[in-house]
Formats: C-alpha cells, structure tokens, sequence
C-alpha cells in the first residue's frame, strides 16, 4: 500500500512540470500563430476603444497602419461606419459639479421630509387606527 502511495507520488512530481511546461509553450506559441500575431508581438491592427450597445451589438474604433475606423458589429455582420485620418478628438465628460452627491443627498432628504409630513399622524388621515382607511361602519357605533 505504501509503495503504490510513493509510486503516485513520484509519478505526479515527475508530470507535474511536464504539463505546465506544455501549457507555456502553447500558450506562447500556439495561440500567438492562431490569433495572427507575429511571435515578436509586432502588431498591424489595435482595437483603441470599443463600447457595447447590447449583449451581442456593438462598436469599435481600429487602428489599422496609422488610420483609424468606426466600425459596427452585430453577431452575424460588421459594418464600417467612419474612416478617419487622424484620432477623434475624445468626448468631455460632462461637468461634475452639475449633479454631485451632496444634490442627491439634499433631494433625498427633502423628498423624505414630504413624505413624513405626508403620513404623519392627523394630517389628513382617516379614521382611529391611523392606517389611512376609513372606519368601518361597525367600528363607528362603538
């Protein structure tokens, strides 16, 4: 029983190094060569930005030897959209001050200040139990 432990054991440490040693060259080699790029990592086209318009849609902007493309894709089709000579000019994001959290902070506090005055007791509320119902006819008697 021993001896059949110690022969696994053996037999892992031996293969161990073995299998990631394959895993390294394919992954370095062989996916290189499948994706179509050259083994010094040179490389013809670079996808600059790409923005998803849905789970199988988007865009992209290539460069491919110093020229830039739109493009548009879907799952069974791609679509070019702009070619430019240059890279756009980025998008400005929008000013931070216009919507800051202390904005939310002080909306949120005011929208729950109407709904507490709202739903305080006997401020137009009906009815004994405060629940905003009317009261039952039998309930009234009592």
């Amino acid at each position: 029983m021993d001896s059949e432990i110690l022969w696994l054991f053996i037999r892992v440490i031996v293969l161990l190094p073995l299998i990631l040693a394959l895993a390294y060259f394919t992954i370095k080699y062989g996916l290189a060569r499948s994706r179509g790029f050259t083994a010094t990592g040179g490389r013809r086209m670079k996808v600059v930005e790409h923005l998803a318009l849905g789970p199988k849609a988007g865009l992209a902007l290539v460069e491919i030897g110093g020229r830039y493309y739109l493009v548009a894709f879907q799952e069974h089709s791609i679509q070019l959209l702009k070619e430019f000579d240059s890279l756009p000019e980025p998008i400005s994001e929008p000013n931070p001050d216009i919507r800051s959290t202390t904005d939310f902070k002080e909306l949120l506090s005011h929208k729950i200040k109407q709904l507490s005055q709202q739903y305080l007791p006997g401020s137009g509320r009906q009815g004994k139990s405060g629940s905003g119902c009317p009261e039952s006819e039998e309930s009234k008697k009592d």
